[in-house]
């Protein structure tokens, strides 16, 4: 398989809606994700030459491992404030969904920060454990194992904290 711009135009329309998923629920600003993404797609397209050619799914798992280094760094720089999102102020009745995710995000801060990666890269970016242990650099026994604890956690969490 070559990489030719239709095959980036089609990753590029496959992986994306994800991969922003990912930044959004990783950094929390929605702007500093789109930023991010671009700044993700434009590091991947200028290092394309060294890829090679891998397959999609090694390319996603590429591409998400640099968008993560791309956060890290964001982070490096002390930019960790998550600004305050002023459509939920002033609402006297907050959707199900939006209470959901409230709650989620309430269960995934008391995890670890790895933890909290593991979690959102497999269930909120959708990707499969082999790409989350390619982005991780680590054996994908270890991405089960580690998805294993997180989940006993998570839900211990939830059983103690909110009597579930």
């Amino acid at each position: 398989m070559t990489l030719d711009k239709n095959h980036i135009s089609e990753l590029w329309d496959k992986i994306t809606p994800k991969l922003y998923g990912y930044l959004v629920r990783t950094l929390g600003d929605k702007d500093l994700a789109q930023d991010i993404l671009q700044t993700t797609w434009l590091k991947a397209m200028q290092s394309l030459p060294t890829f090679g050619n891998k397959g999609e799914v090694n390319f996603s798992a590429w591409l998400f491992a640099i968008a993560r280094n791309e956060c890290k760094q964001h982070w490096r720089k002390g930019e960790r404030e998550i600004p305050f999102d002023e459509s939920l102020h002033d609402r006297t009745e907050i959707s199900t969904k939006t209470q959901d995710k409230i709650f989620i995000e309430q269960i995934l801060s008391q995890l670890s920060k790895n933890d909290q990666e593991l979690i959102k890269l497999r269930y909120i970016s959708d990707l499969p454990l082999n790409n989350i242990a390619k982005i991780l650099k680590i054996n994908p026994v270890a991405v089960r194992v580690r998805m294993h604890r997180a989940l006993t956690e998570a839900k211990l969490i939830l059983k103690n904290q909110y009597h579930v």
